[in-house]
């Protein structure tokens, strides 16, 4: 998708330079060579540790069990009532049934269909930063969740006491695994497929995953497969794990987990959409914490959730590195080394190539973060290294985060703007429904200058918040006050070089 509806922004934005480079009709000259700016970063991210080291300590830890929140019970009952819930779930799945009807009887022009811009920009753009800097909304709007219950409740109105869902027991072993698995294969229509931004194409893969996740449901219930294979229900509630806002039901004491597999605290599951649809209304309330407060888990996530955040990392900087000329070279040689297998279609070849691409980065990434993990292990003598993997793994997260939000800011602000001759012309029929049809998009909005240092400052401050909560749990896992700072060097290197690749990523001139 993004390559049919950026593909003119990109062509205006050919520069043979380093800068901010995919999007701009004006070339920007960085001000230094980029080195300095790598190198101020790094330093940077190495400042705030030293920094840390020197005035922080255990009672600090100990203060991040009870970081700064505040309940808001009547925010909770509000949000809780079911004319409130009913009206955001009724907009959700009318605006799912818009999206398909549009892409199955629209425009086949995808500048012209209200779905290819609505989905791949507006939703998984846009939703992913209102989970990440809001709250969890996505929660109350799942279409698939929110159809689904629709007919569980059509249904025992007609029959009294009828389920929908056999309610199988889910396999404790597999975890968010489906997640993954469906995540990855998301990534790969979205960078890999090229066919996205066609409206018939992108109708089929909406409709086969719709039956994919109402099939789930049916089989094991709707929070159970909310919870560990719908992949954006898991994928954005890792993200509002960092968001100021989040979900609280009190009165589970007595568990470390409640039935979702969501982390208790003091008889308090924060962050679990299900408990609160399914607590009594005095038990709700919205809790209001400080950002990134959520990533200060007690308990170390599982070996799925640590696998999906590696994959999250993993997913955003292979995109980032398909625009770049160091791709094209990497490409070009596997191209031509390819011409030994004779037998393999010419069609097929960019496809395997980058699809074994997007699959071996993430254990690129796991594999680093092991190494990282098992040294600091070492370093304590005490701790085992895939737990110490699974604890760490959340204060990944402000770095995926970070980089989300410098790679596709531009793409938002630029190729957004679609969505405006959109809505009053969704299937392209020359329609005017409300008078801004004939709006076209401006790519100079926003200056270039101002997206390189948007993405720089993202980068850094992510990577300052990753250190700083990586500090927080060590604190709280190792004991030695010597063997939490140095247990933490290993992946504070990985932190610095990770900071400076993101810059060097976002700074190559688009070549896609």
């Amino acid at each position: 998708m993004r390559r049919a509806l950026a593909g003119l922004v990109v062509l205006l934005a050919s520069w043979p330079v380093a800068g901010f480079a995919d999007g701009f009709a004006v070339r920007y000259d960085l001000p230094l060579p980029l080195g300095f700016f790598l190198a101020g970063a790094g330093a940077v991210v190495v400042l705030s540790f030293v920094v840390l080291a020197l005035f922080s300590g255990p009672a600090a830890a100990d203060a991040d069990h009870r970081p700064a929140q505040r309940d808001s019970p009547l925010l909770g009952r509000i949000l809780s009532r079911d004319r409130v819930i009913l009206t955001l779930r009724l907009g959700a799945v009318g605006l799912y049934v818009l999206v398909v009807a549009c892409a199955l009887f629209g425009s086949e022009n995808p500048y012209k269909n209200f779905s290819t811009t609505f989905v791949w920009v507006i939703w998984w753009v846009g939703m992913m930063l209102v989970n990440t800097f809001v709250g969890d909304l996505w929660a109350l709007v799942n279409p698939w969740g929110a159809a689904f219950a629709f007919a569980e409740r059509i249904l025992r109105s007609l029959i009294p006491g009828a389920r929908l869902s056999l309610t199988r027991p889910f396999p404790a072993r597999l975890g968010v695994w489906p997640a993954v698995v469906l995540f990855l294969a998301f990534a790969w229509l979205e960078l890999i497929w090229g066919e996205g931004e066609d409206p018939r194409k992108l109708a089929f893969v909406v409709i086969a995953y719709s039956l994919i996740t109402w099939s789930a449901m049916f089989v094991f219930g709707r929070s159970v497969w909310l919870a560990h294979g719908e992949a954006f229900a898991v994928v954005f509630t890792v993200f509002a794990r960092f968001a100021p806002v989040a979900f609280r039901v009190a009165g589970l004491g007595g568990v470390a987990f409640c039935p979702h597999g969501v982390e208790v605290a003091d008889g308090k599951c924060t962050g679990c959409a299900a408990c609160f649809e399914a607590s009594p209304p005095a038990g709700r309330a919205i809790v209001l914490r400080l950002p990134g407060a959520g990533l200060l888990a007690r308990a170390p996530v599982s070996t799925s959730m640590t696998a999906l955040i590696l994959v999250l990392l993993a997913s955003v900087t292979f995109d980032g590195l398909f625009a770049t000329p160091l791709w094209t070279g990497m490409y070009e040689f596997l191209i031509a080394f390819s011409a030994r297998a004779p037998w393999l279609p010419e069609a097929w070849k960019f496809h395997i190539i980058a699809t074994l691409a997007l699959l071996l980065l993430p254990v690129v990434f796991a594999a680093a973060f092991l190494v990282c993990c098992r040294a600091s292990a070492a370093i304590d003598g005490e701790a085992a290294a895939t737990m110490v993997a699974r604890q760490f793994v959340l204060t990944l997260l402000p770095i995926a985060i970070a980089y989300h939000f410098a790679h596709y800011l531009l793409y938002l602000l630029l190729t957004g703007q679609y969505i405006i001759p959109a809505l009053s012309d969704p299937f392209g029929f020359g329609w005017n429904l409300f008078g801004t049809a004939a709006f076209q998009p401006d790519i100079g909005l926003v200056g270039a200058k101002f997206s390189w240092y948007t993405g720089v400052v993202a980068i850094v401050v992510g990577h300052v918040i990753a250190v700083y909560l990586a500090d927080r749990t060590a604190q709280r896992i190792f004991h030695n006050r010597k063997r939490i700072l140095a247990s933490q060097l290993p992946t504070l290197v990985l932190m610095v070089a990770y900071t400076m690749i993101s810059l060097w990523i976002i700074a190559q001139p688009a070549v896609r």
